[in-house]
């Protein structure tokens, strides 16, 4: 399934500066927006929108075209950005025209040439599509300037939507969006992230909305991504000559996408051999499941041929098995074929790959990025329930697998897909948005084990354990699984070298790497020059040697967002430092503790022998905290922090 908004950001990354300068004739809507005083906004905003002007036309065949204008003035360097514009396109849509201008602060005008303007594909190594990109790059772009664009692009949709996204990560002064529609059709407008707003009726079927003065989506550490947060409107076209094409609930889309897919779950003889191998009959059928979605999560090769339809349609399941390569919809369609032949029923589920984008209240759109799967589970073949199993009140048991993420164990979901929603395809009759689940916190653990002793120089030097499992794991086994020994040494080093300035790594070893129904296991010595800090006759010892929990936060100002996490967790810490001969405890810092609706922390440093121990626990409970309890959060932050730069007070003995 195609990723048009990442392919399109990696193209523009790729973009220089290719344009030269020429003067000419700029239009007046131009020049009067230019003249505007310049309001004040922000010292970070990079750039405002002085306009973002959208007609839509639907013609009674169905053809859609649109006309765009969008002006910014730049306010920072930063915002120079704003003058290379792209307009995507492919076989089913041909962008009529694109024009560029610009004005600077002290009134030189510029237009844009041929020359100015360029394709790019959207391809990358791993996706080969037939979208690509209209870019023009603007002369003249300074801070001050105004940059503006118009164009104007027809295409014929598969399903008659349009969207009017008017909210962005920089201020808009005014957004305006208008519809003509033929006499005979009719349209719903359903409202994301902004009060529902009543159009103007115009007469003809047309209908406009305009907004003023829209407030950025504001920067802010593990915040829901941009498109999840943006106010924007969705139009739905209905006339009784594109039936097929419309749909007013989730029903109507799932029934369309399966009549989509009918006719691509083919069989072949080499897939049934296949099959007999990998799951013979003697096999429980649970050990059947796993061994075919093993098979599909690991042996078919990533890569996508997406041109026309082909964005939407996965490819038949026996050409995927025969050339063992395919995107996430071929995956999934191939592993329901295959399941289909061992007598278990699976459902075709399409969802976004970042959390928040849909949510229970998202009107029907097919803005799906991504496709996994719904796994029946036969009566009686589960023996205790799975982390990714949901009970369906009419299917039973489904199990949520995703056949494109092979870090991922059978049972198991992507920590971005946990918590979200989905689309069950359950055949022609339709089907529903579904709740996924998020794991518990004990399925996520981290364990670090730490061993050091203390040299009387200050110098610390010992071994450590991680032992990581649930989604914690499966990072750990994408940062360093395909890692040399060497790589994974100096990773490892400038992970903990943020607060660990003299850290050196020694012998890293790792367990079961490739073995994801297994913990991932980590091994290796560390050394710590200066760790210990001389006080006169004291030695200043940190209890907690290396790892820091709290995320990062900014108290400065207040919180707009929910403040996001991968998944629930428990990470764990156990430390036990030797003392240098002749040094016994003076002082030992207080023990923390932290209890919160979301999370709990709790820490203890006390000393055994010759032994200083310090134990933490650090439990999180949900995928999200609201806005509202960021002062809680906050509070925990701040008493993680704390207990991490405690220390511990040693005193020479006579």
């Amino acid at each position: 399934m195609q990723r048009k908004a990442t392919k399109i950001m990696l193209v523009f990354a790729m973009l220089s500066c290719l344009s030269t300068l020429a003067s000419a004739g700029v239009p007046d809507w131009m020049r009067s927006l230019a003249q505007q005083p310049a309001k004040k906004y922000a010292d970070d905003a990079n750039a405002v929108v002085l306009l973002h002007d959208v007609e839509t036309t639907v013609r009674d065949k169905g053809e859609i075209v649109t006309h765009e204008r969008v002006a910014y003035r730049i306010l920072r360097p930063e915002g120079k950005s704003y003058a290379r514009f792209g307009v995507p396109f492919d076989q089913e849509t041909k962008v009529n025209y694109l024009r560029g201008w610009s004005i600077t602060p002290k009134g030189q005008e510029y237009e844009a040439r041929d020359k100015d303007t360029f394709e790019v594909s959207g391809s990358t190594y791993e996706v080969f599509s037939d979208e690509k990109v209209k870019v023009i790059q603007i002369p003249g772009a300074d801070v001050g300037t105004v940059v503006g664009y118009e164009f104007e692009h027809k295409r014929r949709p598969y399903l008659f939507q349009d969207w009017w996204s008017f909210q962005r990560t920089i201020p808009v002064e005014k957004s305006r969006y208008t519809l003509h529609l033929p006499s005979s059709w009719e349209y719903r407008a359903d409202w994301i992230n902004h009060p529902e707003q009543k159009p103007a009726e115009e007469g003809n079927n047309t209908s406009s909305w305009e907004i003023s003065d829209i407030p950025r989506i504001e920067s802010e550490y593990r915040k829901l991504p941009d498109d999840a947060l943006e106010g924007r409107m969705i139009v739905t076209f209905y006339a009784e000559k594109v039936r097929s094409q419309t749909y007013r609930s989730w029903n109507d889309l799932a029934a369309w996408h399966a009549q989509l897919i009918s006719g691509v779950f083919g069989s072949s003889p080499a897939m049934q051999q296949k099959i007999l191998e990998l799951a013979p009959p003697s096999m429980p059928m649970l050990d059947r499941i796993k061994a075919l979605a093993s098979f599909a999560q690991r042996d078919i090769r990533y890569a996508a041929i997406e041109v026309g339809i082909g964005g939407l349609r996965p490819h038949p399941a026996d050409e995927v098995f025969a050339h063992r390569y395919g995107d996430c919809k071929d995956k999934a369609t191939l592993l329901s074929t295959m399941l289909r032949e061992i007598g278990v029923k699976s459902f075709y589920m399409p969802i976004h790959d970042e959390r928040g984008i849909y949510t229970e209240k998202t009107p029907p759109n097919l803005g799906f990025n991504h496709v996994i799967l719904a796994i029946q589970m036969p009566q009686g073949s589960v023996p205790k329930p799975l982390p990714a199993m949901i009970n369906h009140p009419k299917l039973g048991q489904l199990l949520i697998f995703d056949p494109t993420q092979e870090l991922v164990p059978f049972g198991e979901l992507p920590y971005y897909e946990q918590d979200s929603f989905a689309l069950l395809v359950t055949g022609n009759d339709g089907g529903e948005l579904v709740h996924l689940p998020a794991s518990s916190p004990e399925l996520n653990t981290y364990r670090r084990n730490t061993k050091v002793k203390l040299l009387a120089d200050g110098t610390l030097e010992g071994e450590i354990d991680e032992t990581m499992s649930g989604y914690l794991a499966m990072l750990g086994r994408a940062y360093l699984k395909h890692e040399s020994q060497n790589e994974r040494k100096k990773i490892i080093e400038h992970f903990m070298g943020t607060n660990l300035g003299n850290i050196q790594v020694q012998n890293v070893e790792m367990e079961n790497a490739d073995e994801i129904n297994k913990d991932l296991i980590l091994h290796f010595k560390i050394t710590v020059g200066h760790y210990a800090k001389n006080a006169g006759p004291l030695l200043l010892v940190r209890p907690r040697v290396v790892g820091e929990m709290a995320g990062p936060i900014d108290a400065s100002k207040p919180r707009h967002y929910p403040y996001e996490f991968d998944a629930p967790f428990l990470r764990s810490d156990s430390v036990e430092i030797s003392l240098p001969e002749g040094y016994s405890v003076d002082e030992l810092p207080n023990s923390a503790k932290g209890d919160f609706s979301f999370a709990e922390y709790k820490s203890k440093t006390e000393q055994a022998g010759n032994v200083l121990k310090y134990s933490r626990e650090y439990k999180m409970q949900t995928t999200s905290v609201p806005a509202e309890k960021f002062d809680d959060l906050r509070h925990l932050f701040s008493q993680i922090l704390a207990d991490e730069k405690s220390m511990a007070v040693l005193k020479k003995m006579n």
